[in-house]
């Protein structure tokens, strides 16, 4: 039977497999297999993973394997490590695994050793940051720097500033960062009712340098650095992009100017000098550290079997509620105030690389691709939204993280642990009521990541796996999650109404 005929044919017995599973209630999975919960799950060095509270069956499991068999997701893998040209319609690789991968390995791309090339920028990343803090680089007064604002938007805004607000207790002392994305003048507006103009640098980060709002934002900036008096702007500006030419023909002076590479991809981009920011505000040492966690688990997605690797045991569980279960949406929950931001990350990650309608041969695809990513943290979201979670008529699978030790109050963190635990039992156990109001069916599925403490290394592992995940998604739907053409349309006609606005003229030919 050929690989396409296979895959049909376990398409179609995932699809019936899903029909019977309609029938079938989570507690009595529970019941009837006491070991459940060791079976289905993963322990990861920094991460342990419970999925066993999905509406799945090792059935279910063994058919989503199979099926990815036929995909020939470790070639994938394999060709992604290797540095083949996965992102198709670009015809680039994606080596994003490269910008947290070790000194001593290699990777020839066109005759070059990138991996070279990145710890290069890693070094010089390195002694800027310790020349900010040690106070040896100064601003044009002769002031040390001591607020960092980054000026981006997507992957260059999004990863960095989730980091940044992670992991805020490693922070260099008297310092602080601010992030600059939307072109709404209010951010900026109250960015400078905040901050001290003398010892503020700016981190331009656009890997193309002609993203509008970035440049719009960056030129406001600048206008009010002269209006405050400061003579030597360009000391105040640093840039990280790819276009080396248009960051110096702005002004940036060379030595300030942090290179990124065109296989780096916006959203798999933080850890390249876009994460610049994230070295200014919690050190170098742990910027590292954070780039280590990450290279972990590259090393799990590379070398362990698909029936115990977390991303991709993850990216089917996506796979099978969207393609089989009909959901429509998926949620994350973190009770951990760190991971605030984590959810508008993961909205980028997930719906930016794999909502589209194309498969990789160019065609139009008959079958769903990524449900809407969305979600808030634990405990607040208890009181938001838990309600259509609970009893609501649409399937949300849902995944929480937790810490399973936190700095500070302990009753406080035993009340949040027992909130997420209490939760997941209650989405998938339900509770019978003769009241209808207060019934709760249960079936519902979730699953729980939790973690010993957030450190950058954890952080770096977590953030890589959702990467891996996102990578494998695209695997599963014959997508290219590497690029985003869906983005463009918008941004060509805002450039028309613009001239418009600007002109104050009317224009029939718009709607």
């Amino acid at each position: 039977m050929s690989s396409s005929n296979n895959k049909q044919t376990i398409f179609k017995r995932l699809a019936k497999h899903a029909e019977a599973m309609q029938t079938i209630h989570m507690r009595d999975l529970f019941a009837y297999n006491k070991e459940r919960a060791k079976t289905l799950s993963l322990q990861l060095p920094d991460v342990y993973i419970d999925y066993s509270k999905n509406i799945i069956t090792d059935e279910t499991i063994s058919l989503l394997l199979n099926y990815a068999e036929t995909l020939g997701i470790t070639h994938s893998i394999e060709a992604m490590f290797n540095g083949e040209k996965i992102n198709t319609s670009e015809k680039r690789p994606a080596l994003h695994t490269t910008l947290r991968s070790k000194a001593s390995q290699q990777l020839n791309i066109d005759n070059t050793n990138i991996i070279e090339q990145v710890h290069n920028e890693l070094e010089k990343i390195k002694k800027f940051t310790s020349d900010i803090h040690k106070g040896i680089q100064r601003a044009s007064t002769g002031k040390p720097f001591d607020t960092f604002i980054n000026i981006g938007i997507g992957g260059s805004d999004l990863g960095p500033k989730l980091v940044v607000d992670a992991l805020n207790e490693f922070r260099k002392e008297n310092t602080r960062s601010f992030f600059i994305s939307n072109i709404d003048y209010q951010q900026i507006d109250n960015l400078i009712q905040t901050v001290d103009p003398e010892t503020s640098l700016f981190i331009i980060s656009s890997k193309s340098f002609t993203t509008t709002e970035t440049l719009t934002n960056a030129e406001s900036l600048k206008k009010w650095l002269t209006e405050c008096g400061i003579k030597d702007i360009n000391k105040h500006f640093v840039a990280v992009t790819a276009n080396d030419k248009a960051a110096i023909d702005y002004g940036i002076p060379p030595e300030n100017i942090f290179n990124i590479w065109n296989w780096v991809g916006g959203r798999f981009s933080l850890w390249s000098a876009i994460g610049l920011p994230i070295a200014l505000a919690i050190g170098f040492d742990n910027f590292k550290q954070l780039l280590d966690g990450a290279h972990k688990m590259d090393q799990h997605f590379k070398t362990t079997p698909i029936n115990k690797n977390a991303p991709v045991i993850l990216a089917l569980l996506d796979f099978w509620y969207a393609n089989f279960l009909e959901a429509e949406t998926s949620a994350t929950v973190a009770y951990d105030e760190s991971l605030k931001l984590l959810p508008d990350y993961l909205s980028q990650l997930f719906m930016e690389s794999n909502g589209k309608s194309t498969n990789l041969s160019g065609h139009v695809v008959d079958y769903k691709t990524m449900p809407i990513s969305w979600g808030s943290t634990g405990t607040n979201a208890q009181h938001a939204f838990f309600q259509l979670l609970h009893q609501g008529t649409h399937l949300v699978p849902i995944e929480f993280l937790a810490p399973l030790k936190k700095k500070g109050n302990q009753a406080h963190h035993k009340m949040l642990l027992a909130n997420c635990f209490a939760q997941s039992q209650a989405l998938m156990q339900g509770e019978n009521n003769s009241d209808a109001h207060r019934h709760f069916p249960g079936n519902k599925p979730s699953t729980t990541i939790l973690y010993s403490e957030l450190t950058p290394g954890t952080l770096g592992s977590l953030l890589a796996m959702y990467e891996h995940r996102t990578f494998v998604q695209g695997l599963l739907w014959e997508i290219n999650p590497f690029d985003q053409w869906g983005v463009e349309l918008g941004k060509k006609l805002a450039k028309t109404i613009y001239a418009d606005l600007e002109a104050n003229t009317q224009n029939n030919t718009v709607d």
